[in-house]
């Protein structure tokens, strides 16, 4: 089979990069892969950013005229800056004839861009016509299929998968059987990510329990005013190490017990199955693609809202309670290694590539 993989620029940080780097490395041996890239390079600002992405859209005309793929496998995020590009480049794939050939991962989801679209009888006609017209689209919420479904997406189409991780190296927490007390968020310190709830609770936390420790590791435009207001509380127990990877951030997620991730709007956070994976014990809410992936009371607490108080008070029942503890981290670390390992996501992708081949 001969795929051709289009994505971001791969030296860039984010789950979206970090799945089709996963997606890459598990497809070897199995299908003919050529992998391309849409969009700005590392460290492109300006004008270049556009040029890229003409120059990169005549590179992939070429490229499908005289390379006959199977599969097309695009990974759009559902913004604008996005669908304009990835939709200039659909268009022409079904000129050359893939049409019912393409597989559209949308990673990203924009929930206010998605509600203009939806409430927009232009708009909505031309997301159904271009979803319907490719030949699978995987998506990482099943709230995000029922969405395309509202606007007259065929579902039989429309898959739900979750993002990936990468299973080899990840250690397993050391930590969890002890008191709990070190807590680790591992995202972006953006607006609607609960990170100001997150420091009020611990603000809270600090005042009943002694030898706690907070790492709001990532970056972000809220990052700085984060760390204006622990240095005002003399909260000398948060830490910000910034993005991490790699090693710094294996080296976190074995130190840790508890992940916090009391976002309002989310896709199928990596960070989240990986903190699973290595046995920590996630406080999340319900966002996007977030109640796929957890059983509430068995493989991750569940917020009933986002705010200090109710952040503080589940953190402090997995403290008091270290039997219920031990028992998320270990079924949470089960149930992720059995479920969202790369190799069996990718496996699952696979078969629809197989489909799609079988279809033609």
């Amino acid at each position: 089979m001969r795929l051709l993989v289009i994505s971001p620029d791969l030296r860039h940080m984010g789950g979206v990069v970090e799945t089709v780097k996963l997606l890459l490395r598990e497809l070897e041996g199995k299908a003919e892969v050529t992998p391309a890239v849409l969009g700005r390079r590392i460290n492109q600002t300006g004008f270049a950013r556009f040029f890229r992405t003409l120059a990169d859209i005549l590179n992939l005309f070429w490229l499908s005229c005289f390379n006959r793929f199977d599969v097309i496998h695009m990974n759009p995020s559902l913004n604008l800056v996005s669908a304009l590009k990835e939709g200039i480049l659909f268009l022409m794939f079904c000129l050359l004839g893939y049409s019912g050939r393409i597989l559209i991962f949308i990673h990203g989801w924009d929930e206010i861009f998605f509600r203009r679209i939806a409430t927009g009888r232009f708009s909505a006609m031309l997301l159904r016509a271009v979803l319907n017209r490719a030949g699978m689209v995987l998506v990482l919420a099943e709230d995000f299929r029922k969405e395309l479904g509202s606007i007259g997406v065929d579902l039989s189409r429309v898959e739900v998968v979750s993002t990936m991780v990468d299973m080899d190296n990840l250690p397993v927490s050391s930590v969890c059987r002890d008191d709990g007390k070190s807590l680790l968020f591992l995202s972006r310190m953006i607006e609607g990510k609960g990170v100001y709830e997150l420091l009020d609770a611990f603000s809270l936390l600090c005042a009943r329990f002694e030898g706690l420790e907070l790492v709001m590791a990532g970056d972000g435009p809220e990052q700085e005013n984060l760390m204006r207001i622990a240095e005002s509380r003399n909260l000398s127990n948060v830490s910000f190490p910034g993005y991490i990877q790699g090693v710094e951030k294996n080296r976190l997620l074995e130190k840790s017990c508890i992940y916090l991730l009391p976002t309002s709007r989310e896709g199928c956070p990596v960070s989240l199955l990986e903190a699973m994976s290595a046995g920590l014990v996630p406080v999340v809410t319900d966002a996007g693609g977030i109640k796929d992936v957890i059983k509430p009371g068995q493989t991750a607490v569940l917020l009933d809202e986002v705010s200090a108080e109710a952040i503080a008070g589940a953190v402090a029942g997995l403290i008091d309670d270290s039997d219920f503890r031990v028992a998320v981290s270990e079924n949470a670390r089960r149930f992720a290694r059995e479920h969202f390992s790369s190799h069996k996501v990718t496996g699952e992708i696979f078969e629809f590539y197989e489909r799609l081949n079988f279809q033609k």
